[in-house]
């Protein structure tokens, strides 16, 4: 059996992880196959909360970070009294990182003191909107949601052409590292992994797998499992996880890869079924799954959620922001809000960001063409 290990970039405080992730193509990604996308809801403000595998295996080398403590803060008029400060989510409206987002964006508004609106801003697989913010004014009141490697991807595939470099875009903190999980439909015809992987073996390249967009994070894991398992998936791509969830339950997709934030209601009403979790171990936020590596695909995959400013923010507004993120994620009640989403809260400050982030540039630019090499449905 062949095993394939998958690189992300993000690495938990209490274990080494296996990672690799990927962004998206450069027209907006839509799925080529009739998947049903709900129409996104316009923008709100967040009142409202909620070695690169080289041949067969990879394996990270780098230790877990040690858990960051929230900077102090320098004394600086940031941000301005009455000033607001505006959170662009590159994703549908409703998908986990909109979701993801605004409840971050509740909280700072209460510590900042300061209004924080989320705008929501889909296309290209996340380069619409995190080119916005890249273009941005470093002035600490435009502000990106990133999840990485994906924006990595826009920047390093030159088929993208994008508007921007590593260098026009500043880590300020990650707020939830968590990992990712293959679904169907709760009454569909797939009680496991194995049955999903047998029809495909049977019907090459007509299982179809949707994920949030070419080389994202839910797109490698699809690619690994299937080399992994010998068969041929073919690959959906949608906008954001609601949409993928929507194709899901209305049946136009036999199965997708997704982070768990936002779709414990799912899973609890038996509407999803779980057939395994990208991770070392079983894990809440996929409750009863079993690790792909205990069915005997060694798959291992982790999504990485935080904000990040336009480059050239002053040091001094990333160390305010940084803080403030640092300080949601020890508290209780925020985190009981997390819990609920299903978001497995992880806290890296600036400087880790950044470290994680050069080593996702390392290990995701020599899986481009692999990822384009497997195609889509």
């Amino acid at each position: 059996m062949k095993t394939v290990f998958v690189r992300l970039a993000a690495l938990l405080a209490t274990a080494s992880l296996l990672v690799v992730g990927c962004a998206d193509a450069a027209p907006s990604p839509t799925p080529t196959k009739a998947a049903a996308a709900p129409t996104a809801a316009p923008a709100q403000p967040t009142a409202a909360p909620a070695k690169p595998a080289a041949a067969a295996t990879a394996q990270s080398t780098q230790a877990a970070p040690t858990p960051a403590a929230a900077p102090t803060a320098a004394k600086i008029d940031y941000p301005e009294k009455g000033k607001a400060i505006t959170i662009v989510a590159p994703w549908a409206a409703g998908s986990v990182n909109d979701l993801f987002s605004r409840q971050f964006a509740t909280w700072m508004e209460k510590d900042l003191g300061t209004q924080i609106q989320v705008v929501a801003k889909a296309g290209a697989g996340g380069q619409l909107g995190i080119t916005e913010v890249a273009k941005a004014k470093p002035d600490g009141y435009t502000l990106g949601m990133n999840s990485m490697p994906t924006t990595a991807i826009i920047y390093l595939d030159p088929d993208r052409q994008a508007a921007f470099s590593r260098k026009d875009l500043a880590p300020v903190a990650i707020g939830v590292m968590e990992p990712v999980g293959l679904v169907v439909k709760g009454d569909g015809p797939y009680k496991t992994t194995k049955d999903l992987l047998d029809a495909a073996k049977a019907a090459p390249d007509t299982i179809k797998v949707g994920d949030s967009g070419v080389m994202t994070p839910t797109h490698m894991p699809a690619i690994a499992l299937g080399k992994a398992a010998g068969v041929k998936l073919a690959s959906v791509h949608f906008n954001g996880s609601s949409e993928q969830v929507t194709a899901i339950l209305g049946g136009h997709i036999d199965a997708g890869v997704v982070s768990a934030g936002g779709l414990m209601g799912h899973f609890q009403s038996g509407q999803l079924r779980i057939l395994g979790v990208f991770d070392k171990e079983e894990i809440s936020l996929f409750p009863g799954a079993k690790t792909m590596t205990s069915q005997g695909y060694n798959v291992i995959m982790v999504a990485t959620r935080g904000f990040v400013a336009p480059g050239g923010t002053p040091k001094a507004i990333i160390d305010v922001l940084s803080a403030s993120i640092g300080r949601a994620t020890k508290d209780a009640e925020f985190l009981k809000k997390m819990d609920e989403m299903g978001m497995r809260v992880r806290y890296a400050d600036a400087q880790q960001y950044a470290a994680l982030w050069d080593e996702d540039d390392a290990i995701c630019k020599p899986m481009i063409a692999d990822a384009k090499a497997a195609g889509t449905k």
